[in-house]
């Protein structure tokens, strides 16, 4: 006998394992290799956890994989099973976990197959051969009529079976040859691939690129849809990439693909929305602007998608934000290329952001009613610190807030200024309940921007609500599975939670892909600090200062002789006497950190005194005063627990 072959069903589905096959209601669905290998695991252990780090083993055996490509397929499961971008209908995430399935489950045997039917025949089955003296002879005649009778019934038999046979292939035919419909599958996720020339030779990828991030940002929205991040799609840029293929790998129901050719001043576009589980064209059209009126190009496609997709009830802040048409286009495309550049994570960092800066400024200067060209004006002063500029919180903050509260003027229906209005809340106001309603109203205004979920994450994980922080950077990196950034911040999470050899090996992972990224080095050295492996520490510390330019050889080499010479404690004094001497306009330390220094040194009155320091230049590291381990030793001090009542951490 064969064994049986397991054949799950939950809800309207049916998964067969040995088949590789899923189906909905009787329709197969179509379904990435990886996902389903996940499906299958999560099946088979329905109603218990599997732990991240044990799936990542079973579907990528002996392979170096970010814990975002788990993020991502459980992401894309979800849709596949309708749950939608938070559903926990079937599979449940436990925060800092894993994931369990929770649906109800028939675990069906399939048929069983037998390679050597059991026979008969009364002789042969019963009878053994010493006795066969017990067995009475039949007549010959009766054995003649039976042998007759048999015969006649087994031709009988044989006419019965042709005719079933003939009947059930002719029904087979007819069946085969019906039109094909597709199964009703909703449109949940759309895939906005990187738009593509003509030809190879007239590629231009700047033009393409900004093409797809407008489109997704603006199809972002219309909170019926997911769409995947620009990051998790820049890979799919080449000429020849299949755009069914890279949808299923992203999950997505349909994707949106196009090609641009440009005539001297005048853009050519055409563009297909595809159907990923069909392979059919929902639509395709083609549209032509003059090169100088671009934003109007991008407009009407975004508004023929949503049209297309038969989507009536959208929200009037939706029908806004999509139809949103920007004045001048000489001013969109200084905003787009700051943003680039302010973003842009390199050696050059602090360089960059001064050149984001004065784009936005452009863009202003061009566009005075460009609400989007502010907030990046603000973002810049709110988390510039001193390593931006020679301002101090106290000069920058008033910057910011101007800036905010014109964009809020501009447009109050803009997710990124109520995202920015939070984070001056928390971070200089101390106003921590009225940065919670300025973020609830931006996810509300625009629930798939993945870096608003992660710096509503960073809020949580400041007040302490470790699990509701996970959950948020969860979402974030649902939203945008291959972001570098979010997967860093999911190891300061580990970091605060004092799960320090957790975090070195989350950052040795994250080393291999990025091996020279400076905040790789700053978050290792804090994890080997708190491990206690100081001499690994100081060298993290070291590398990350060289790479950005914060410390010179000079300063390099003293810090390096005062560890060998004099230990941590040595090494300590050392960045104190370093940041004395740093010139005015340079990058220094702010007065928390200064705090914290000291307060590792056992220096406590010199800790509370910089403390003070930084309440009154509102510095925003007093925003992880809550959970930052420098200060562990001072949380028993009256003085300490003042402060946190004063910045209304308490």
């Amino acid at each position: 006998m064969v064994a049986s072959r397991p054949i799950y069903e939950f809800g309207p589905f049916r998964l067969d394992p040995s088949e590789r096959r899923l189906t909905h209601s009787g329709e197969p669905v179509s379904i990435a290799p990886k996902c389903f290998d996940l499906l299958v695991v999560l099946v088979e252990n329905g109603g218990h956890l599997l732990e991240k780090e044990e799936l990542l083993a079973r579907l990528w055996p002996d392979q170096f994989v970010e814990e975002s490509n788990l993020s991502f397929q459980v992401s894309s499961l979800r849709k596949i099973l309708g749950e939608g971008l938070n559903g926990e209908h079937y599979i449940e995430t436990v925060p800092k976990k894993g994931f369990r399935f929770v649906a109800t489950i028939d675990d069906n045997r399939g048929p069983e197959t037998d390679p050597m039917p059991e026979r008969h025949d009364v002789a042969l089955s019963t009878v053994r051969p010493d006795d066969a003296s017990q067995v009475s002879p039949a007549p010959t005649e009766n054995v003649i009529a039976d042998s007759a009778s048999h015969a006649h019934r087994t031709r009988s038999i044989v006419i019965v079976s042709v005719l079933v046979i003939g009947t059930l292939a002719v029904a087979y035919a007819l069946w085969s040859r019906r039109p094909k419909v597709a199964p009703a599958h909703p449109i949940r996720t759309i895939a906005v691939l990187p738009f593509k020339p003509i030809s190879a030779d007239s590629r231009n990828e700047s033009l393409e690129m900004d093409l797809t991030a407008t489109l997704i940002g603006r199809l972002s929205q219309i909170k019926q849809f997911v769409v995947p991040q620009l990051s998790a799609v820049r890979q799919y840029a080449d000429i020849h990439q299949d755009a069914i293929k890279a949808g299923r790998e992203l999950g997505a129901d349909a994707v949106l693909e196009g090609s641009i050719q440009k005539d001297g001043n005048h853009i050519g576009v055409t563009v297909r929305l595809i159907n990923v589980q069909t392979g059919a064209t929902i639509w395709g059209d083609k549209f032509g602007q003059d090169a100088s009126n671009i934003l109007k190009l991008k407009d009407s496609i975004a508004e023929r998608v949503v049209q297309e997709l038969s989507i009536s009830n959208l929200t009037g802040e939706e029908r806004e934000q999509l139809i949103k048409h920007y004045i001048d286009p000489g001013a969109y495309e200084a905003y787009h290329d700051g943003s680039y550049i302010f973003n842009k994570d390199s050696r050059e960092i602090f360089e960059n952001r001064r050149k984001g800066l004065k784009l936005y400024e452009s863009a202003i200067e061009k566009d005075p009613k460009f609400a989007l060209a502010y907030v990046g004006i603000a973002e810049f002063y709110l988390n510039g610190a001193p390593l931006l500029t020679n301002l101090s919180p106290m000069e920058r903050i008033p910057k910011a807030r101007e800036a905010i509260l014109k964009a809020l003027e501009l447009d109050n229906t803009l997710a990124e200024a109520h995202n920015a209005l939070a984070e001056l809340k928390y971070q200089y106001d101390f106003d921590w309940s009225g940065a919670e309603e300025q973020f609830e109203q931006a996810i509300s205004l625009n629930p798939n921007l993945a870096y608003i979920r992660l710096a509503h994450g960073w809020y949580l994980m400041c007040v302490g609500n470790f699990e509701e922080a996970d959950a948020e950077f969860e979402k974030a990196q649902q939203l945008d599975s291959h972001s570098l950034g979010i997967t860093r911040t999911r190891g300061m999470l580990l970091l605060y939670e004092r799960q320090y050899d957790k975090a070195i090996k989350h950052y040795l992972r994250m080393r291999e892909v990025e091996p020279d990224s400076h905040r790789t080095n700053m978050y290792m050295s804090m994890a080997y600090q708190g491990k206690g492996m100081y001499a690994e520490a100081v060298e993290e510390f070291l590398e990350h200062g060289r790479i950005i330019g914060f410390l010179n050889p000079k300063e390099t080499l003293g810090l390096r002789e005062a560890f060998q010479t004099s230990g941590w404690q040595g090494y300590l004094r050392q960045r104190l006497v370093v940041a004395n001497e740093k010139p005015k306009g340079t990058p220094t330390i702010s007065p928390v950190l200064r705090a914290g220094i000291y307060a590792q040194l056992g220096d406590k009155d010199s800790a509370f005194e910089w403390l003070e320091k930084g309440i009154e230049d509102h510095d925003p590291a007093m925003s992880t005063l809550k959970i930052e381990p420098a200060y562990d030793n001072l949380r028993a001090d009256p003085r300490f627990i003042n402060i946190l009542q004063r910045v209304n951490l308490l």
